[in-house]
């Protein structure tokens, strides 16, 4: 532990000059959520493993030269160098390692995603989120550490608990699964990006976060819902097959992908069928259609589409949770984010949508002690606070939808 006491609140962002690290620099330059969150910091400390030639990204913080985080070691000393109160990892590191030597070093800590080390190999999703959760949830209980607050995971967890709230004035009855008489929830996510003017290759797979991670979990084993609280396998790789549901006044056909918040909810909601379906960007559907043999993220060129890798993009995200109910059809809350409003900020529409959930969770950093989620923080204050950057969510309700479990709503293989 520490030998000197630490006075105020010391910030460390690791991974400032990725695409989320870059969203959430403009956020707290540029937007009044923002703002309120630096008043309350002593200091900023940025690190990242790369070179930038942009200087320093925000003023009044101190960048570090570049600088590789590839183990606890690498960690407990920036937090004794800098006295660190708070690490904001928007970058990879080993979430459970993270959480421990945090808790060690008297330092809050909050991640977007369950991450391992980077070179040490990579653990299926399912997997990931199991070393967080009863019966291996850690016990390091000293400090707050809040895992998978950005936009899926992290703001969806929020909606789909508010959304609850939202369906129950609509129906007069009250705001429970049961009363809702709810059979599934779904978060539905459709990115429709494209890059203007430029001659697309489908043997480069782009992506407006990171192409990699995506790739690595388009690829896992196996996609996955959760169901009577537990997580279990739908019996395909994510890539093979597409699913039909709401993504706000839209139907999509999109991949059934594996993350964190599906068995996350599934520990508040075990009584309905959870799970993800993702229709990414057109030039990536392309990509992968055309090279059905590519089934590792090691065989793919890939292209960020962001800022500041690309400059002219069109398109949207729109992402939310879809209330599905035997009695009262289907219910969509969530944010349909254009891309102006991104490239604003310097960033896309995608980052800005996870930069958003991100400073809503560190506005609660420090409320909760332990391993925590989203879902035990303050519900309708996070969703305030992203609403502060991404305007009202759009609400459809769809009351004369048919009851489908995912089975139902297999449409094709890809």
């Amino acid at each position: 532990m520490n030998d000197f006491t630490v006075q105020g609140q010391h910030a460390l962002i690791l991974g400032c000059h990725g695409g989320v690290g870059r969203a959430v620099l403009a956020l707290l330059e540029h937007s009044e959520a923002g703002r309120q969150l630096r008043e309350s910091l002593d200091t900023l400390v940025l690190a990242d493993q790369e070179q930038s030639n942009l200087g320093v990204p925000l003023r009044g913080a101190l960048l570090l030269p570049p600088t590789r985080v590839d183990s606890s070691e690498d960690l407990a000393r920036l937090i004794q160098e800098h006295g660190i109160t708070q690490v904001i990892c928007l970058a990879s590191t080993d979430t459970v390692d993270s959480a421990e030597i945090c808790d060690e070093l008297g330092a809050d800590l909050l991640c977007t995603s369950v991450e391992e080390w980077p070179g040490r190999g990579s653990l299926a999703t399912d997997d990931a989120i199991a070393r967080l959760l009863p019966p291996r949830h850690p016990l390091f209980e000293r400090q707050s550490h809040l895992v998978g607050s950005g936009a899926n995971p992290g703001i969806v967890n929020a909606l789909a608990l508010t959304a609850l709230d939202e369906f129950a004035a609509r129906t007069g009855v009250e705001p429970t699964a049961d009363a809702l008489d709810l059979h599934a929830i779904l978060i539905t996510e459709e990115d429709t990006t494209v890059e203007l003017g430029a001659t697309h290759s489908t043997d480069v797979f782009p992506m407006t976060w990171s192409p990699i991670q995506c790739l690595e979990e388009l690829f896992e084993p196996a996609a996955f819902r959760a169901r009577d609280g537990k997580v279990e396998s739908l019996g395909h790789r994510p890539h093979e097959r597409w699913y039909r549901a709401r993504c706000g006044d839209r139907i999509i056909e999109g991949m059934a992908v594996p993350h964190e918040e599906i068995a996350t909810l599934a520990r508040t909601l075990p009584s309905v069928e959870i799970g993800f379906i993702y229709r990414i960007p057109p030039a990536a559907r392309d990509a992968l259609a055309t090279h059905p043999t590519r089934i590792s993220a090691g065989e793919w060129r890939t292209r960020q589409l962001c800022p500041p890798w690309v400059q002219h993009l069109a398109g949207r995200d729109r992402v939310g949770v879809l209330l599905c109910s035997r009695r009262f059809g289907e219910l969509w809350v969530g944010f349909d984010t254009d891309m102006s409003s991104g490239l604003r900020m310097g960033t896309n529409a995608t980052q800005l949508q996870v930069a958003a959930g991100v400073l809503a969770g560190w506005s609660q950093l420090g409320d909760q002690k332990g391993i925590h989620f989203v879902e035990d923080l303050d519900r309708h204050r996070f969703v305030a606070t992203a609403c502060e950057v991404l305007g009202a969510p759009l609400i459809v309700h769809d009351a004369n939808a048919a009851p489908r479990m995912l089975a139902d709503r297999r449409w094709k293989p890809c």
